[in-house]
């Protein structure tokens, strides 16, 4: 089974349990704690995905620094995963919940990438029209990226409106290094 099939699998679990006990929000929440602090913390993070340690160990490790800290049904679904050995895909199953949570709220993730930080009014324009086109609630995430010149690039999953001043010099030189002067006049030596 590949990483993100796994990744599904638990996270559609997590969602179930959510949905029952109507707690979506507080494990959307804690889950992205967790995740990001394996992104974040190395020595975190290799202590939970170390073979040289027991599960036991890191079971005991989660209840001494979460407990009080994150639900019980975080934590009960870290323990299933340090079960399984699963604890390394825990930031895959975030991305996964992030969709299945999307999907169920209507809602849709936007990257929009600037070399400053877009005005709110920009910002509520460009929800706005993405809003009209695909029927659904925009949740924006802004970057700044100083290599694009200028402009703006929008990233909804797997597609890019790039609109930047990099991308468009890049095409101004493709279209000049591929164009053919045409010329009436022949030299000869």
């Amino acid at each position: 089974m590949a990483g993100n099939d796994i990744a599904r699998v638990y996270a559609t679990s997590l969602l179930e349990i959510g949905q029952d006990k109507n707690v979506l929000a507080q494990l959307e929440e804690e889950l992205g704690f967790v995740s990001s602090l394996l992104k974040e913390d190395n020595e975190f993070s290799n202590y939970l995905t170390s073979p040289g340690f027991t599960k036991e160990s890191k079971k005991e490790f989660i209840s001494k620094v979460f407990s009080g800290k994150l639900s019980d049904y975080i934590i009960n679904f870290l323990y299933v995963l340090i079960e399984h050995g699963r604890q390394s895909v825990i930031p895959d199953i975030n991305t996964a919940f992030n969709g299945l949570l999307d999907e169920a709220n209507n809602r849709m993730r936007v990257d929009v990438v600037s070399t400053v930080k877009l005005e709110s009014a920009t910002l509520d324009k460009i929800m706005g029209e993405l809003k009209k086109k695909y029927n659904k609630d925009i949740i924006v995430s802004e970057k700044i990226d100083e290599k694009i010149l200028g402009g703006i690039i929008i990233e909804i999953g797997d597609l890019v409106i790039d609109g930047s001043l990099a991308n468009n010099l890049k095409k101004i030189k493709y279209n000049l290094l591929n164009s053919k002067v045409r010329s009436d006049m022949a030299y000869e030596d």
